[in-house]
């Protein structure tokens, strides 16, 4: 794309309008004036850049042409022109990879180092969306390394966040902590007080990840001191709901209903996505009460609400379902209930529910012995977890196949895990 100089935007304007060189005179503004200023060979000042734009609208309103130059379009350079093209883009919320890709065009020509920091943080997004976490953190990367070479670090809080929440639902919790970590110092040298309570929020959910709950619950009180209901009530919700999960991990059942019924008090359309989170957690709470029949009452109430507004929470409600069909000892329900859930978590690319899901199969099957199913069960968790790089989990697995194998004795095959599980333990790769 091209981007004009002073003295092309007055001649194109001049020439689009109909006017002649003699028709942008005025007082201090000579025909030879306006001559050299076209062909850039002296600057148009501040007040030339007036009269000028002046006499273009006027000339655009007698030819009813709306137009609205401004000095401000006809002082810029064709870089700053550039600039402003490109951030203006960039804001667009549905900004598409083509655009992306000829804004770096225009950032790399006219050296645009800042702009070239918000086009890597807008590609980092976009790959974020389409669930290619480690992609988005290396594209993260690229715009950290630009602002510690320029100095720009009150950007630095707003990346290390962005960072943490890539590592986070690529399920590497400790590693989205310690960005989360470096995202708060930041963001208190440099006031970033926005970025700061979405990233204590996002530490809050990694930390009960990691089951740290009583960190967790500190942390969520922390974010929920200022964090404003109405302006923020997406998060709001997410945080009481966290705090639902974390009295549940815990065993207080009856503080996480608590917690559900008090949000449900929040929740004013019958239609809202909301309603499909509080009702599949009062679901799980009710089944660690082993009162199933209001468990399976929420988890219905959770099924339809989620099928008709929020479809990609389909698969976690589906496979929490399962396990109050567990502990009732219908494990053929339980298994319809996870394969239909995997199929959604497939879909939406979940990649914490394709895991949790598979994992329950694993215990059903071991329990049903049905080795020839664990197996193959076995054989996925390990597909996926390889994206991870999950090593120790990955470890277990063969742990697990060893001992399965063992059992059938197919020593062969014992050993030959036994052996895979060690060399993790040396940092070799690993394989099915």
């Amino acid at each position: 794309m091209k981007f004009l100089t002073t003295g092309e935007k007055l001649r194109r304007l001049r020439t689009q309008l109909g006017l002649k060189q003699d028709d942008l005179r005025s007082e201090n503004v000579t025909r030879g004036l306006i001559s050299m200023m076209e062909t850039d060979k002296r600057d148009v000042t501040y007040a030339t850049a007036l009269k000028l734009a002046e006499r273009f609208n006027e000339r655009a309103e007698e030819l009813d042409i709306i137009m609205n130059v401004d000095e401000a379009y006809l002082m810029r350079s064709p870089k700053e022109d550039a600039e402003l093209y490109c951030l203006r883009r960039l804001k667009d919320t549905n900004i598409k990879m083509d655009i992306i890709d000829g804004i770096f065009q225009i950032v790399n020509e006219y050296n645009l180092i800042e702009v070239k920091v918000e086009a890597y943080c807008r590609l980092g997004e976009i790959y974020f969306k389409e669930r290619e976490f480690q992609v988005a953190c290396d594209i993260y990367k690229k715009a950290r390394e630009i602002c510690i070479g320029i100095k720009k670090n009150e950007k630095l809080g707003y990346i290390y966040w962005k960072m943490g929440v890539c590592k986070a639902d690529d399920l590497k919790y400790d590693t989205a902590i310690e960005y989360y970590q470096l995202s708060q110092y930041y963001c208190s040298q440099y006031n970033d007080f926005k970025t700061k309570k979405l990233c204590l929020y996002s530490m809050a959910m990694c930390y009960r990840r990691l089951n740290q709950i009583e960190v967790a619950l500190e942390t969520i009180e922390r974010f929920l001191s200022v964090c404003d209901e109405k302006e923020d009530f997406r998060l709001y919700f997410f945080a009481h709901n966290t705090k639902g999960t974390c009295y549940n991990a815990i065993g207080e059942y009856d503080k996480a209903i608590e917690v559900y019924k008090f949000l449900l008090t929040k929740i004013l359309d019958d239609k809202s996505a909301f309603l499909g989170y509080i009702y599949s957690n009062m679901g799980s709470n009710y089944c660690a009460k082993n009162d199933f029949k209001e468990s399976i009452k929420y988890f219905n109430m959770a099924e339809k609400t989620i099928r008709e507004v929020n479809k990609p929470i389909l698969a976690a409600t589906l496979i929490e379902k399962s396990e109050v069909l567990l502990k009732q000892d219908l494990n053929t329900k339980a298994i319809e209930a996870i394969e239909l859930g995997l199929k959604y978590a497939e879909e939406y690319n979940d990649l914490e529910y394709l895991l949790k899901g598979n994992y329950l199969l694993t215990k059903i099957y071991d329990k049903m012995n049905d080795t020839e199913k664990l197996e193959k069960v076995y054989f996925e968790i390990i597909d996926l977890l390889k994206s991870t790089k999950s090593n120790e989990m990955i470890k277990s697995i063969y742990d697990e196949l060893a001992l399965m194998y063992l059992n059938e004795d197919k020593t062969d095959l014992c050993k030959k895990y036994l052996l895979l599980s060690k060399n993790l333990d040396w940092g070799c790769s690993y394989e099915k």
